[in-house]
């Protein structure tokens, strides 16, 4: 039997809280793992099945990924608000033997997996005692998960994480964040996506800590810093654009006790480093920027209660991996968080991972061991004939008041190979843009190198986000070139 399945064993005697935020209900780590195990049950004629899920936020999303996991199958998560358009395709590249939701549109759709999809709640009642069924037997090469990701490109990728993956990734991650058993986390970020899954959902498991779970950052929009202050929630975490909604709404945190809360993680997307300062100045809580891969998970901890801290880096590396910067500035990674591999694609793989290490296609720099993330590669902008960072830019954009959000990208340029394109969400949509974008250009040519200053500025109402709120660069990029 697998580490990670003895560890999920354990916890059919414990006894701690899972809560859910807006229905109000709670289980025992006991309740929950009976539960998941009916669902084994169900899966048992099954063998390293593909089972999607397609469920929101809440205690049932846990007990269907233990027991798919602990019945030898493969857990495949996907985003709960997935558009009907989209799902042919995703299945069609995924194609999972069983798919688990509660969206009766998805059921009564017209699919040609149609016949693969069933509620949520299938079960197996032919077994009621945990000890007259036995669990395969897996070994810890064995693939656990499969990650979705319809990639930067566009083209869909698989990610295969193995049981061997995801404990020594989230062991490792308990140890680096110091999270343990009294530790209360609150999650709302999407659970189709990896975040919310290796940051809240596994180290709670593995700990068997309290675990509080909402719906969505929509249902929490005027009570985020209550619901922190009075579940005494010890760790949390956001993506930058949760960030500037709460910046925006202007929270208040007056006569809230959040003495509990250690600091919020932010991820999935590059955190300016203003935000970070912003954030601490209006609501005394340090941000850390978290920094990680599906192909890995979380491989870095930028712990702001260190002394020596400062904004802007990923921190060190987790104990699980080693991390080094190549000659052209890619971040490379090795360790047994590294994934197993991509579903239908060795020779991707092959191409990514050389003598162990894998290549993240992101840039990074290392100063006395403390690492910095500068951009995707791909997204580097090449103008004359020099290679320009977007990210750098934009941590200036950001510094100025008026801007909500932006994304720095290249504009296919016959003379020069690219220019440099600013598309720009306002904070107040009713400013006056020509005037905003004067102010901002100045700033720019005050702070930047000329052949740095956005030759071009774009006033978007809306930047494309993904489901899990991050900035979609390509589609800005393809708009900027349309």
């Amino acid at each position: 039997m697998s580490k990670l399945t003895e560890k999920l064993n354990e916890l059919k005697v414990c006894e701690s809280l899972v809560y859910e935020i807006e229905s109000g209900q709670s289980k025992t780590y006991q309740e929950i793992y009976q539960n998941a195990h009916k669902y084994a049950q169900s899966f048992s004629d099954l063998d390293q099945a593909v089972i999607s899920v397609i469920i929101p936020n809440s205690i049932d999303y846990l007990e269907i990924m233990i027991g798919v996991i602990i019945s030898g199958n493969i857990f495949n998560p996907i985003p709960y608000f997935v558009e009907n358009a989209e799902l042919p395709r995703v299945l069609g590249y995924v194609n999972p033997a069983v798919v688990l939701t509660d969206r009766q549109d998805l059921i009564s759709s017209q699919n040609p997996l149609q016949d693969k999809f069933i509620f949520k709640n299938y079960s197996s009642e032919k077994h009621s005692d945990l000890n007259s069924f036995n669990l395969n037997e897996q070994p810890d090469s064995q693939i656990a998960a499969l990650y979705y990701s319809s990639g930067t490109t566009g083209n869909p990728k698989g990610v295969l994480y193995s049981h061997k993956n995801i404990y020594a990734l989230i062991d490792s991650l308990c140890r680096g964040f110091q999270f343990d058993q009294k530790t209360r986390h609150l999650t709302f970020l999407p659970f189709g996506h990896t975040a919310s899954i290796n940051y809240n959902i596994w180290p709670c498991l593995f700990q068997k800590s309290e675990l509080h779970i909402s719906k969505g950052f929509e249902f929490l929009r005027a009570t985020f810093f209550k619901e922190l202050s009075e579940r005494k929630i010890n760790y949390t975490q956001i993506v930058p654009t949760v960030a500037y909604m709460v910046l925006k709404l202007g929270l208040k945190t007056d006569g809230l006790d959040l003495s509990s809360l250690r600091y919020i993680g932010c991820g999935s997307s590059t955190l300016p480093k203003e935000v970070q300062k912003e954030f601490e100045m209006k609501f005394g809580l340090k941000m850390s920027n978290l920094y990680g891969l599906s192909e890995t998970g979380p491989s870095h901890f930028d712990n702001p209660l260190m002394p020596e801290w400062r904004e802007g880096t990923i921190g060190y590396p987790l104990d699980v991996n080693k991390c080094k910067i190549a000659e052209d500035g890619e971040i490379l990674l090795k360790g047994d968080n590294v994934f197993a591999g991509y579903y239908k694609n060795e020779k991707l793989y092959n191409e990514v991972v050389k003598n162990g290490w894998f290549h993240t296609g992101d840039l990074g720099e290392e100063k006395e061991g403390v690492f910095y993330f500068k951009d995707r590669k791909k997204d580097l902008i090449i103008k004359s004939g020099i290679n320009i960072v977007p990210s750098e830019i934009e941590e200036i954009i950001y510094g100025h008041k008026s801007v909500h959000e932006c994304v720095v990208v290249g504009k296919d340029d016959p003379v020069f190979g690219q220019k440099i394109v600013c598309c720009i969400s306002l904070n107040d949509p009713n400013l006056d843009w020509d005037e905003q974008k004067k102010d901002i250009r100045r700033r720019c040519k005050g702070l930047l190198s000329t052949y740095k200053v956005p030759d071009q500025f774009e006033l978007l109402a809306n930047i494309p986000k993904t489901h899990s709120g991050k900035l979609v660069r390509k589609d800005v990029r393809n708009f900027v070139n349309r």
